[in-house]
């Protein structure tokens, strides 16, 4: 175990004292050691004097390095508390004592502010870049909305050609949607709005939302019913299962998705389930190999590079959203089958019925 990660016993410290202080234990010792020598060689009559004088001596020292040793333990008490909370230096660290210190702890002083600095204009940088994202995301949903509203013009109703570009209007919208998700996800914390839903209205919410998708790609879907109260945030979860939903109707090219609770499943990874909502396709699969990565950033896996339009970024914001919902996913999948999505809702999201 290392040193700097617990709290060293006060015997360890006072042998790591006298190891730091060796030099001067030696060198007293041999000043001693020398005094007596040369009163032994010149057989003088002070050997009472020099002996009660290296007693004094001995215990004055001995006065002076408890003194010091105390010293010591404070100081190193002082830096532990530092290097466990090392982002809040300023008046925590002890007095220097000597030139060399003065100028370990002015250049400690100088890197800390240097580094708030480079912290600072990261930030500064950071909170422009989602501005403008945030602002080019709310700026492009205009002339979307504009197209929208042009192809529900009488004589563009019930066209073939109509009906494809609304149906890639919607998926603009939806990658649309996922930026301002994506550029939101990681402040999160301050969004949110945890009371307690009907699993059931989210879910339909959802699938309606989809609908004309699944009328486009000639999917049923087959939707149970979910009786359910949990304690959420409607819009976050939402989200996350429309994203769920949209991986699933693109791959999947005939039959459709089937949601509903699994009544049998009380427990995930020793935890006890509130409910479990199954979001199951008949798609193509996911490999065995790619099923450890699908949640991981960028990650496209053998279906993205055939789709070529998969950023590898929907199923990774998905799981970070339900990370911090508390809120537990599984995949299960066999190519050629279909997939199986579970999303586990703890006891700590339970609802109550009124």
């Amino acid at each position: 175990m290392k040193e700097k990660d617990h709290i060293l016993p006060l015997p360890f410290l006072f042998g790591r004292y006298l190891y730091d202080k060796k030099v001067e234990i030696f060198f007293y010792f041999l000043i001693v050691f020398i005094f007596l020598v040369v009163i032994h060689l010149n057989r003088l009559d002070y050997f009472w004097e020099i002996f009660y004088s290296v007693v004094i001596s001995s215990f004055l020292l001995a006065l002076y390095g408890a003194y010091d040793f105390f010293r010591y333990v404070k100081e190193y008490r002082r830096l532990y508390f530092v290097l466990q909370n090392p982002e809040d230096i300023y008046g925590k660290l002890p007095q220097t004592r000597g030139l060399q210190s003065e100028f370990y702890s002015e250049i400690i002083w100088k890197l800390d502010e240097r580094c708030r600095k480079i912290i600072s204009k990261q930030c500064e940088q950071e909170k422009e870049r989602k501005d403008y994202y945030s602002m080019w995301v709310h700026q492009i949903k205009t002339p979307i909305q504009a197209a929208r509203l042009l192809l529900e013009r009488e004589e563009l109703k019930g066209l073939y050609a109509a009906k494809g570009i609304e149906e890639e209007i919607f998926k603009t919208e939806q990658y649309v949607e996922m930026v301002l998700y994506y550029l939101r996800c990681q402040s999160m914390a301050e969004d949110l709005l945890l009371k307690e839903y009907s699993l059931s209205s989210i879910v339909k919410q959802a699938v309606k939302k989809y609908a004309a998708l699944f009328i486009y790609s000639g999917l049923y879907v087959h939707l149970e019913e979910i009786e359910c109260l949990v304690v959420t945030d409607e819009k976050w979860l939402g989200f996350a299962i429309e994203q769920l939903i949209s991986n699933a109707v693109k791959y999947t090219k005939q039959g459709g998705i089937t949601i509903y609770l699994d009544r049998s499943c009380s427990t995930y990874q020793n935890q006890k389930v509130h409910a479990c909502l199954v979001i199951e396709d008949s798609g193509i699969g996911i490999r065995n190999e790619d099923l450890p990565r699908i949640f991981e950033k960028g990650f496209t896996g053998f279906n993205g590079r055939l789709d070529k339009k998969s950023t590898g970024i929907g199923l990774y914001l998905c799981k970070e959203i339900l990370k911090k919902l508390a809120v537990s996913i599984s995949v299960d999948s066999k190519t050629g089958v279909g997939t199986k999505v579970s999303l586990y809702f703890g006891e700590e999201r339970k609802g109550t019925y009124e």
